[in-house]
């Protein structure tokens, strides 16, 4: 099909066609981030709160076997798990973005060398903590405020010197997650918390093994996630794999920078606790610290929630930066902030509703009215914690981990050692209730201030603060598909008067034609076959002398490329075969939930 003149009349439907186009390629591409959006929301959700599970569960357990002693072991060892997330989420998050930002440009080796950074370096940091946390124990049980608990020993050495394990847990999770496979990241962290809670039963009430029971089955439940995640490099579209890369100190740090603003987190709840344990322990001794750690915990089973949102939007953001899709990023945040305040909303009715329920789980009767208190005064903060994470983990996402690194600042440490300090003498625990309830709401109002400053000295759209990328749209043709096969007929017109519009000479006008027609075509008869709503996303832009031409699909695994061995379909694959040898270069990958198609001519 060649590039030929319209007449008026023509350029006037096309017109129309071209606005209704727009129209329902908006709606349909919204299709796409809901999509994707729901499936990674709900993994990651689950994948958070398995995370929190499996120290819930020791919570539950060793309070119920050993009471206020179990729970006290419990609060003076969470130090060390912060420790272990702070670098676990650093090369993690940081090693992701990079992936799917890299997936997004179909850039095969800096996938490879992303990959291989984030497990190198997170196995080197991993030993360095075993050794050193193994010569230096009886110190750092003091300085986590355990001096006065003999069990705590038992419990933090088999912890400590199994760092690499759980170090690279998260970083492993995180980067299937972003290769598109939330549902195994899931599956991984359910496993572990099923072991754990089995291994826990079995050791502490079966075997007598003490707390260093439930240690040794934390231990063996993250070896079993970390099991279940290989699976996911035996899958046909795996794109981790090894790569020669630079494993210098400099790309080390810029890989844990590059996922410091979410991690540094971790930091501050480590100092955190190890300050809240010391007031609490100055103050109204050993009970307190049991009562903290039970809020502690719940605290983190919301957070599970703000997580799982936070790292739903990681991938999608970075993907769809990385293909310059920016209205992709601007839909996906949007969807996040809006469900993020809808289960903010719903998780602090329950605490409010549940408080007494929830602290009774915990074996502690004597001060069950003190923790309900507490878990009550906390669920007052926790729409403003869900907006705080969720804005830092985008800002992270966008490359601006100064801003996501000070909001954490202020809330996970400033600010909350702050409030701390102030209100644990007056209020004893819960000062700290009162104190985590503060420090959100003020940062919140700070985010909200300094994000409108930024936006207007910037020029930027909103407060998201997103470098929008400079394509002229003149120079770009996007619309959306149904399975309805003669809506390709409208896009082919449309095509051609972009191209009579761009004086694309005719040879390239009649090969991208060729490429939507037989693309496009294979796709919705063979790959649309299971009788559901599907929908085909196509994209044509201009960069200086080549043609970037993508297809994006949300059928089941379906390779228009790879030649089929049934008949119907290879007669359809001579058409394809032709954009093959003619294309400068071409790409299919699984990316997200979707199936890409990258075709430069």
């Amino acid at each position: 099909m060649t590039c030929r003149s319209f007449n008026g009349n023509q350029w006037v439907w096309l017109s129309w066609l071209k606005k209704e186009a727009m129209r329902e390629g908006i709606m349909n591409n919204q299709h796409f981030v809901n999509k994707a959006f729901r499936v990674f929301v709900i993994n990651s959700i689950l994948s958070s709160a398995g995370v929190v599970l499996g120290t819930f569960v020791d919570a539950i357990i060793l309070g119920n076997a050993f009471g206020e002693v179990g729970l006290s072991v419990l609060a003076v060892s969470m130090p060390i798990y912060m420790v272990y997330n702070l670098f676990g989420y650093a090369f993690g998050v940081g090693g992701s973005l990079k992936v799917a930002e890299a997936i997004g440009a179909e850039d095969k080796d800096g996938v490879r060398a992303y990959f291989t950074e984030a497990l190198f370096f997170a196995a080197i940091v991993g030993l360095a903590i075993a050794v050193l946390g193994s010569l230096y124990l009886p110190t750092i049980i003091g300085l986590t405020g355990g001096a006065e608990i003999d069990a705590a020993r038992d419990y933090m050495w088999p912890i400590v010197i199994t760092a690499p394990i759980f170090i690279l847990a998260p970083v492993i999770s995180l980067l299937i997650r972003s290769d598109a496979d939330p549902f195994l990241s899931t599956l991984g962290i359910s496993v572990s918390v099923i072991v754990n809670l089995v291994l826990d039963l079995i050791f502490i009430f079966g075997l007598n093994m003490g707390v260093f029971g439930g240690a040794l089955a934390m231990v063996i439940g993250q070896l079993c996630a970390i099991a279940v995640y290989g699976m996911h490099f035996l899958k046909k579209h795996n794109h981790l794999k090894f790569g020669q890369t630079s494993l210098s100190p400099k790309a080390g740090y810029l890989l844990f920078h590059g996922g410091f603003g979410i991690a540094s987190a971790f930091i501050y709840q480590g100092i955190t606790l190890v300050v809240i344990n010391n007031l609490l322990s100055a103050t109204v001794g050993v009970g307190g610290l049991a009562v903290y750690n039970i809020l502690f915990n719940v605290s983190l089973f919301a957070y599970a929630i703000f997580d799982g949102i936070s790292l739903a939007l990681a991938p999608l953001v970075a993907t769809f930066a990385g293909e310059k899709d920016t209205e992709g990023v601007y839909d996906t945040m949007g969807l996040s902030l809006k469900t993020a305040v809808l289960l903010s909303s719903l998780c602090a009715l329950v605490l409010l509703i549940l408080a007494e329920p929830i602290a009774a789980m915990f074996g502690v009767t004597d001060n069950l009215p003190l923790v309900a208190q507490t878990i009550r005064i906390f669920a007052l903060g926790v729409v403003q914690t869900c907006f705080n994470c969720v804005m830092a983990h985008f800002y992270q996402t966008i490359k601006r981990p100064t801003l996501a690194g000070i909001i954490y600042f202020l809330r996970g440490f400033l600010l909350l050692v702050a409030f701390c300090a102030w209100l644990i003498p007056a209020f004893g625990v819960v000062g700290t209730a009162l104190a985590m309830v503060a420090a959100e709401t003020v940062t919140m109002v700070i985010l909200i201030f300094a994000a409108l400053v930024l936006k207007k000295q910037g020029g930027y759209r909103n407060i998201l603060l997103f470098r929008e990328p400079v394509i002229s749209k003149d120079n770009l043709y996007e619309t959306t598909l149904s399975a309805d096969i003669k809506e390709l007929e409208k896009c082919v017109l449309e095509i051609e008067a972009f191209c009579e519009r761009l004086d694309i000479d005719s040879k390239n006008a009649y090969f991208i034609n060729l490429t939507i027609e037989e693309l496009a075509a294979n796709i919705i008869n063979f790959g649309f076959n299971d009788g559901k709503p599907h929908y085909i996303h196509i994209k044509i832009a201009l960069f200086e002398e080549d043609i970037y031409i993508r297809l994006r699909d949300d059928s089941t695994s379906y390779n228009p490329f790879e030649e089929s061995e049934k008949p119907d379909e290879a007669l359809d694959y001579l058409g394809v075969s032709i954009v093959r040898k003619k294309a400068k270069s071409f790409a299919y990958n699984r990316t997200l939930v979707f199936n890409n198609l990258l075709i430069i001519l």
